[in-house]
């Protein structure tokens, strides 16, 4: 399914469950409600950023360069969390050479050992539609945000974890969305990648002309039920 039609789809979704609040205009206006509508947009395109070809991988950040940053960032994430587990255990490095060196020494460990693991175990997990268009991608966002806000936004201002929740709650629609969504396609999605079990309703090829009269139908409702919501006709 193309972004547009991913997109239609899931603020139709968005809508109806705005709708069902009974607070359509009230609530769009709220840190909940902008923090929902960019949830919302972001999860929709979160699963195709293993896709070289997808609107997300041309325009933002192509699938390629995603991979090539992962392992870098991780080996430095990674061994800044272990040369402080070193240097707060007592080991006698109070010299800051000593600690530039501990860390070069643990990054380039980690470095090689990721390589490795990446090549030989989650290489085969980045092909489109397979991890990232699995449950399993979903529960690694959820988890994600679910420890950000535990750790780090819990004593902020009570705006700013509004508009958190929303964002929570839009990543969620907008992620399930396309996963339903691509589930209308002939090629469908393997929900428990890397187990062989796709879920096909196979209703129309991606980009064929039929996919496109169901974005069309998706925007004139969008278009009706928003003035609805707003008109309260």
């Amino acid at each position: 399914m193309i972004y547009k039609t991913h997109l239609a789809l899931n603020y139709l979704v968005l809508q109806t469950i705005l709708k069902i609040s009974d607070e359509m205009p009230e609530k769009i206006l709220t840190p909940w409600g902008i923090g929902t509508i960019i949830g919302t947009t972001i999860g929709t395109f979160i699963p195709d950023v293993d896709a070289p070809h997808s609107e997300v991988s041309k325009r933002l950040l192509p699938a390629k360069t995603l991979l090539k940053l992962l392992i870098p960032i991780l080996s430095v994430f990674f061994s800044l969390a272990l040369s402080l587990l070193i240097l707060y255990s007592k080991t006698g490095l109070n010299y800051i050479y000593d600690e530039i060196i501990l860390f070069f020494v643990i990054f380039t460990i980690v470095s090689i050992i990721l390589s490795l693991v990446f090549k030989l175990l989650l290489k085969p997990l980045f092909v489109h539609r397979g991890f990232l268009h699995s449950i399993w991608g979903l529960l690694i966002i959820n988890l994600f945000l679910s420890a950000m806000y535990i750790n780090n936004l819990k004593n902020l201002p009570l705006n700013f974890i509004n508009m958190y929740n929303g964002f929570y709650i839009g990543i969620n629609i907008g992620y399930l969305g396309h996963l339903i969504g691509d589930m209308m396609t002939f090629h469908g999605i393997n929900p428990v990648f890397p187990i062989k079990w796709k879920i096909s309703l196979k209703i129309f090829r991606t980009n064929s002309l039929e996919e496109k009269i169901f974005m069309i139908i998706l925007i004139m409702v969008n278009i009706i039920f928003f003035l609805a919501n707003i008109f309260k006709f």
